[in-house]
């Protein structure tokens, strides 16, 4: 039996259980019990109801902010000023010195570097463990930089990526949704008040990391790492302060088996309606404004009408 064949009550019953903090097993035996009907028939009816998501298809939803600080290349050339290098003209690759992260929300800021050696590849094996993890990376200018990094040195080394991993680039989104003079991370966070990027001596650090003594080289690689970990605390600050204002590249709300039309952010059903829109195709959209996260985000009419549905019966 489809669940359009079941009173507005029973549906709304169906969807207040669903989204209550129950275990799904529970929920599902309580209604089949309640409407006498199978577990079967519930689940059934939870997905025309867009409720039901498969526990393969949920992922924990953990969001890690990121950054990277790489190495130089070396050259040979025939003489100084500004040139065409060949690749042919490279003595060394470039790799990644550091790696810093921390997961959203939460204090400690991790970090890992490169081998005595100036090897990458343990620290790539230990951050992979955790950065496959993720459901969402953040970062500053990471869909350019950071992780096209990653993928390279990764693929390097032979060692498994996770791509469905999604992505939020602050940087992108900045000059998507603002008009400012600099996109840069230290403009931005002094622009609004964040904490400040920290600064570093510039190429002095890299050429102590790189080509230093012993000494130096330890000196030098733990300034690059506390400038590596200050960038995580600036990213993060960034991210929560604009987030408001940005797009979301994943939906919170299906992640936690609530309706569609729920805040793709933080999963509220705190909504209301802004205003609707028909595209060209003759589609009609809706735009809805979450009063929790003051996230505006865009609905299928569908999904609105399922949202009217559940507030003419709350009413």
């Amino acid at each position: 039996m489809s669940v359009n064949k079941l009173s507005k009550k029973d549906r709304q019953l169906i969807i207040d259980q669903y989204s209550s903090n129950k275990p799904r097993k529970q929920v599902q035996k309580e209604l089949s019990e309640f409407l006498n009907v199978t577990k079967r028939t519930i689940r059934n009816y939870a997905n025309e109801l867009s409720l039901s998501i498969k526990a393969r298809d949920v992922v924990d939803d953990k969001i890690m902010v990121y950054d990277i600080e790489t190495s130089r290349m070396e050259f040979t050339g025939w003489w100084t000023g500004k040139q065409y290098v060949n690749h042919k003209q490279a003595r060394t690759e470039p790799k990644i010195i550091s790696v810093a992260w921390k997961w959203l929300t939460q204090d400690k800021v991790y970090h890992l570097t490169w081998d005595k050696d100036h090897c990458d590849k343990k620290m790539l094996v230990e951050f992979l463990e955790q950065y496959n993890k993720a459901a969402m990376v953040i970062g500053q200018n990471n869909n350019s930089f950071d992780n096209k990094w990653i993928n390279t040195r990764a693929a390097k080394h032979k060692l498994r990526v996770d791509r469905y991993v999604k992505s939020f680039d602050i940087y992108r989104m900045a000059k998507r949704y603002f008009r400012l003079p600099s996109f840069s991370m230290a403009y931005m966070a002094n622009y609004f008040g964040l904490t400040l990027k920290q600064s570093h001596e510039g190429i002095h650090m890299w050429d102590m990391i790189e080509y230093g003594t012993k000494e130096e080289q330890t000196e030098y690689l733990q300034k690059m790492v506390d400038y590596n970990k200050g960038d995580i605390v600036t990213t993060e600050e960034l991210y929560m302060t604009l987030k408001p204002y940005f797009g979301s590249v994943t939906n919170n709300a299906v992640k936690q088996g609530l309706p569609k039309w729920a805040c793709p952010v933080s999963g509220s059903v705190d909504v209301r309606l802004l205003k609707t829109i028909f595209t060209e195709q003759g589609t009609v959209q809706r735009i809805l404004f979450c009063e929790d996260s003051k996230h505006q985000y865009k609905v299928s009419n569908k999904s609105y009408m399922d949202f009217l549905q559940r507030k003419i019966i709350n009413n």
